[in-house]
């Protein structure tokens, strides 16, 4: 899935910035109408050609020397961000984790999910309530004098910094700023404390003591059903702050119709565009149910088609569930890698028994598991007293349990219910 919601400038070769709100071009002077000797036009035009370029040159110099004077200071800028139309001079060496500008963990600093609140505040309400959590992010592309900036959404988690965001936004990038969109005047140096690329997370802080930070309320998006009214804020084309976007939840768990990387996400009708990645999904209660990070817009080549003859598809966004990923972003905070807690098996969905659930294909060797009895062909039909009928319902129990802690499965075996009781492994460790 490549429909990511960062926004780049430059956006490609012979992309251009949209016009700045507000902008009205001012009208050429009219011309006289002047007849030149036809002997004249080839010199004219030739000279006109050479200022032209001479002229465009000059500016493209200025305007590279004055942002590398800025992005020396990154307390500097004091204007709001625009769209900035750069020219990246690529280095032969390739960008890799290392060159992030990487800050310590922190493992007395775990977040949490707010209080199920059945409060349904207004449209307004709930942009004044979430507004001062949300920061602009910008990221500088590692590689040459004059850098292409990547820009989205950020989440504020904790007064002391911490933001929640996409991978997708700092990866290829070797700084990272963010800015208040309480306080557009001022950008602040942040580090990153974990990522989680597959399931386009990262984690960074920067120093928010003595400003007053409000902390986003973070929901539980297990309680969302499809249906329910959620919005999206964030900043779409880069330059336009806090746009807020209505709509509801349209589907849930989607995974195999989209990416399968583990997470089931939401689909929302609320608009999303370039810039919202790394934005909130908001519940009616102004709490954060979800991150936003991608669209689905059918603008792909078919069958050999023309970009032309392909479906543009509207209204549906995707966002990482919060309560799927907080375990994930507890575990970067605390240590600075993200984990995959796993049982260490190959499954399928299956019915047996006449019972729903998961059912064993193959068990590691030398996991807990295995030394705690379980065999190929049980049937996992609960774990830790949730149900299981399918992958993702266990997956989700595994996620929220960790490596540390414990899995209580109750398996069918030859028609019986059986208790198998064991940790968990790391698989990124594995």
């Amino acid at each position: 899935m490549d429909n990511y919601l960062n926004h780049r400038w430059p956006k490609g070769p012979g992309g251009q910035p949209p016009p700045m709100p507000g902008y009205t071009a001012m009208r050429p002077p009219a011309k006289r109408r002047r007849r030149f000797p036809r002997r004249w036009l080839v010199s004219v035009v030739c000279v006109v050609l050479c200022l032209v370029l001479l002229g465009g040159t000059s500016i493209w110099a200025i305007n590279g020397l004055a942002n590398l004077v800025t992005d020396g200071n990154p307390h500097s800028s004091s204007e709001p961000p625009s769209p900035r139309h750069t020219r990246a001079i690529p280095e032969s060496s390739e960008w890799s984790l290392e060159d992030l500008p990487w800050g310590d963990p922190d493992p007395s600093v775990q977040l949490s999910l707010a209080e199920p609140d059945d409060t349904v505040l207004s449209g307004r309400d709930i942009h004044e309530k979430v507004m001062p959590s949300l920061v602009y992010v910008r990221a500088h592309e590692k590689g040459g004098y004059i850098q292409s900036v990547y820009s989205g959404t950020g989440i504020i988690v904790t007064a002391s910094g911490y933001v929640l965001t996409n991978f997708h936004i700092v990866e290829d990038t070797e700084s990272v700023q963010v800015m208040l969109l309480s306080d557009p005047t001022t950008y602040y140096d942040a580090k990153v404390i974990g990522v989680d690329k597959e399931f386009d997370m990262a984690v960074l802080k920067f120093d928010g003591e003595g400003l007053g930070l409000t902390p986003a309320q973070l929901g539980d998006s297990d309680a969302l059903a499809v249906g329910d009214k959620v919005y999206a804020e964030g900043n779409p084309m880069g330059y336009l702050l806090g746009t807020m976007t209505e709509g509801i939840v349209s589907a849930l768990n989607r995974e195999s119709e989209v990416d399968s990387n583990g997470l089931g996400l939401i689909q929302t009708s609320a608009a999303l565009n370039p810039g919202n990645s790394g934005g909130a999904l908001i519940n009616e209660s102004g709490q954060v149910v979800g991150i936003t990070s991608a669209k689905i817009t059918g603008l792909v080549r078919e069958d050999g088609g023309s970009l032309e003859d392909s479906a543009v598809i509207e209204n549906i966004g995707l966002a990482v569930p919060m309560s799927d990923i907080l375990p994930f972003v507890n575990r970067m905070i605390a240590t600075g890698k993200s984990w995959r807690p796993s049982i260490g098996i190959t499954c399928t969905e299956t019915k047996a028994d006449g019972r729903r659930g998961v059912q064993v294909a193959t068990v590691d060797e030398d996991t807990p598991a295995q030394a705690a009895g379980l065999r190929t062909g049980d049937l996992i039909v609960s774990a830790n007293g949730a149900a299981v009928t399918d992958l993702a319902s266990l997956r989700r129990v595994i996620y929220h349990t960790g490596v540390d802690g414990l899995l209580h499965c109750t398996v069918v075996r030859d028609g019986k219910e059986v208790p198998i009781t064991f940790a968990l492994i790391d698989k990124i460790d594995a």
